[in-house]
């Protein structure tokens, strides 16, 4: 019987992404490999990993030896953007000089091209310079230039690419959705509160139109658990790691 094409898409969720590792270390303990990936922002990152076939004990090795005040820098003025070196210096950890076509199955990352207002997947060149538009999050990071465009966060209109994934060839998508608990309003008037709770709720508008196009959608219970902190790292691995094995005989089912 003729095995299904199964692609995943890894959702944004600024430092939530770290509960993305808990998730690929159970797909790679039980063998379980998807032929297509696709990934958002945080997602992104995590999707190229993947994609690269980096064991999930180096992974973790990484993520478990980070101190806060060695890679977050310190928080910029409102009115200024941190610079999008900032990812590409991450990724290079693992992903120095290498472009799509060097990993292991094929990937592309998301990104809205500023100019057009439209989506883009990014699935050629260097992997981590795609990676720092997919991360370019509004407010924060300054915009990315490749070739002649410029790119902004891809979740400003994919928080999760399971279309793009599906295109990409998958006849089956499971989809992680890192922003499940964006829903809710605030009684605050200050300028950043609303500021926040009018993205979050855009945010989860797109994430749910995102989720109707996956076989499967993983939702990590990730109350609690900030998108801009590293001070919950084990809590946020052992989370994608259950996530994962409560729905790892779906997730096998996939490919059948």
């Amino acid at each position: 019987m003729k095995r299904r094409k199964t692609g995943i898409a890894f959702g944004g969720g600024g430092t939530r992404g770290i509960t993305h590792l808990g998730i690929i270390r159970v797909l790679q303990e039980n063998g379980i490999d998807f032929d297509f990936v696709a990934g958002n922002s945080a997602g992104a990152i995590a999707g190229a990993l993947y994609a690269a076939n980096i064991p999930w004990t180096d992974l973790y090795d990484f993520v478990l030896s980070i101190r806060e005040k060695n890679v977050m820098p310190k928080r910029p003025h409102l009115l200024s953007y941190m610079s999008p070196e900032i990812i590409e210096r991450l990724a290079d950890c693992f992903l120095k000089d290498k472009t799509f076509a060097d990993l292991n199955r094929p990937f592309c990352a998301v990104a809205v091209d500023l100019k057009e207002g439209t989506l883009d997947t990014l699935c050629k060149g260097s992997v981590s310079k795609a990676l720092s538009a997919s991360c370019a999050v509004p407010g924060v990071f300054q915009p990315v230039c490749i070739g002649n465009k410029t790119y902004i966060d891809g979740g400003t209109l994919r928080s999760i690419p399971t279309r793009e994934v599906r295109a990409m060839g998958a006849e089956a998508v499971m989809g992680i959705n890192l922003n499940a608990d964006r829903s809710r309003g605030t009684a605050s008037l200050k300028r950043i509160d609303v500021f926040l709770t009018a993205y979050n709720l855009s945010i989860n508008v797109n994430s749910q139109v995102c989720e109707r196009h996956a076989d499967l959608m993983l939702r990590p219970p990730l109350d609690g658990h900030a998108r801009h902190s590293l001070k919950s790292l084990e809590a946020m691995l052992r989370i994608g790691e259950q996530t994962a094995r409560d729905k790892l005989d779906q997730i096998i089912a996939l490919g059948k």
